[in-house]
């Protein structure tokens, strides 16, 4: 952190402050938090403010253990910060950056200031460690009307904060070993404590679907003193499912069930927030994902994943294939694997894209056309067509003579000639009518004639 000056004018006069910017101004985080903590008999603790855990069960810890709390962070080895302690200690301020030589020629120039102010921001300058002022929009303002140059892209930044009363309780912690609180309160309701099964769930569930408060009071103390760690996927499946139960009792606000939303970093008035996506991040966050409680969450909340899956960051869709009656119109096993990356949605394989139905004729290549009439290759047989004057066309089959003659010396197996019969579309027609006994026509037109111009119309 560094010693930062944060300042504005305020008509005549100049409004100062002191804090100490975080090195990160952009993360809300004070320490490098451990993890895996194990009480060790004589373990001294300091809690930090926002700490959120109930101070009876605390003391029962602490006995069985042989640890002890203290209230002088001096005194202590370990530190304990919980979930609301940087927004009990931290300040976020919006603020634009002024080069300090810039604030000091500002300061110069501002003859309607009065010397008393101008002195104090000069006194603040000088001790700061940072090589800007942080300051607002008006005074950049202020700051640009006497011709000083304030590069501000438009916008300004938000910084993470930390005034002079916490600034030596922090630097004290820096020292320490620094634990969440939810190492703490994952063993805090002891080893007796109950553990959520799929068969309590469903019964907590029936609790919290009845009409009696009561059931909705009980099932949140069951849940508040539970075992938060083995329990974890089914306390959070609660609280995104009932959310609405508990946003109206008042037991939410008893420190035990607090403790227990704390455990899994969410604040009680933004529990109605849960959604299944958030549940399974918050499990993988805390290391407690498995396959098995990712494949629970899925089956007891598919529908939505299924409405949801465009947007899951949880699951992705890997494979699209046509509704029922699309596949029965393409005739085909289609299967489409999707695949993404940072800039848009791919396919990745097809299956089935050039599939043929058995119900469309296949369209036979010459060589295959011989085989099936002859019952061999046509690089055997030579084909010759002649067409004769009444129409008729014949293929003859002419063995070749060479060593590799697939009939040899036997005759017998030559197959018979093919003979074509072609026609034209008058006899087609008269064929046709014939067939259906009706009398022949010039390709079913109708001779008319008009006797007075003895023009034949047609």
């Amino acid at each position: 952190m560094k010693r930062s000056i944060f300042f504005d004018r305020d008509y005549k006069q100049f409004r100062v402050n002191v804090r100490y910017v975080l090195d990160d101004p952009t993360k809300f985080e004070l320490f490098d938090v451990s993890k895996g903590y194990t009480p060790t008999q004589g373990d001294t603790i300091y809690l930090m403010p926002g700490v959120n855990i109930p101070r009876a069960k605390l003391r029962d810890l602490a006995f069985n253990h042989g640890i002890k709390i203290v209230r002088d962070v001096e005194n202590a080895n370990i530190v304990i910060t919980g979930k609301a302690t940087p927004g009990k200690v931290l300040l976020g301020k919006w603020a634009y950056e002024v080069e300090l030589d810039t604030v000091s020629q500002y300061i110069d120039v501002c003859d309607d200031i009065d010397e008393f102010y101008k002195e104090n921001l000069r006194t603040a300058l000088l001790s700061s460690e940072s090589t800007v002022a942080y300051t607002s929009h008006g005074t950049v303002g202020n700051i640009k009307s006497y011709g000083f140059n304030v590069v501000t892209n438009g916008y300004s930044n938000h910084y993470y904060c930390v005034d002079d009363d916490w600034k030596e309780l922090i630097d004290e912690c820096q020292n320490k070993v620094v634990y969440d609180e939810s190492e703490l309160l994952a063993m805090i309701n002891g080893e007796d404590a109950i553990t959520i099964t799929k068969e309590v769930y469903k019964q907590l569930c029936e609790m919290f679907e009845s009409s009696d408060q009561d059931n909705h009071i009980m099932a949140m103390e069951i849940m508040a003193n539970s075992n938060y760690v083995e329990s974890a996927v089914y306390l959070l499946l609660l609280l995104e499912e009932f959310c609405d139960r508990i946003a109206v009792s008042n037991t939410k606000n008893h420190i035990n069930f607090k403790s227990m939303v704390s455990y899994f970093g969410v604040e009680i008035k933004n529990v109605q927030s849960l959604n299944p996506d958030k549940v399974v991040e918050k499990l993988a966050a805390m290391c407690l994902l498995t396959t098995d409680w990712l494949h629970l969450v899925l089956e007891s909340r598919i529908s939505w994943f299924i409405g949801n899956l465009y947007r899951s960051t949880v699951f992705r869709p890997a494979s699209l294939v046509p509704t029922d009656p699309i596949a029965a119109a393409i005739q085909s096993e289609y299967r489409a694997e999707i695949g993404c990356d940072d800039e848009k949605d791919f396919i990745e394989t097809v299956i089935g894209l050039n599939n043929l139905s058995a119900l469309v004729p296949e369209k036979l290549t010459e060589e295959e056309l011989v085989h099936d009439l002859y019952g061999v290759d046509n690089e055997n047989i030579e084909v010759s067509l002649t067409v004769t004057e009444e129409g008729e066309a014949e293929i003859e089959s002419i063995p070749e003579t060479d060593s590799n003659d697939v009939y040899g010396r036997d005759t017998a197996l030559k197959p018979e000639p093919m003979q074509i019969f072609v026609e034209t579309d008058e006899e087609y027609a008269a064929r046709v009518a014939a067939i259906e006994g009706e009398p022949e026509s010039n390709n079913h037109q109708i001779k008319q004639t008009n006797e007075s111009t003895n023009i034949d119309w047609i």
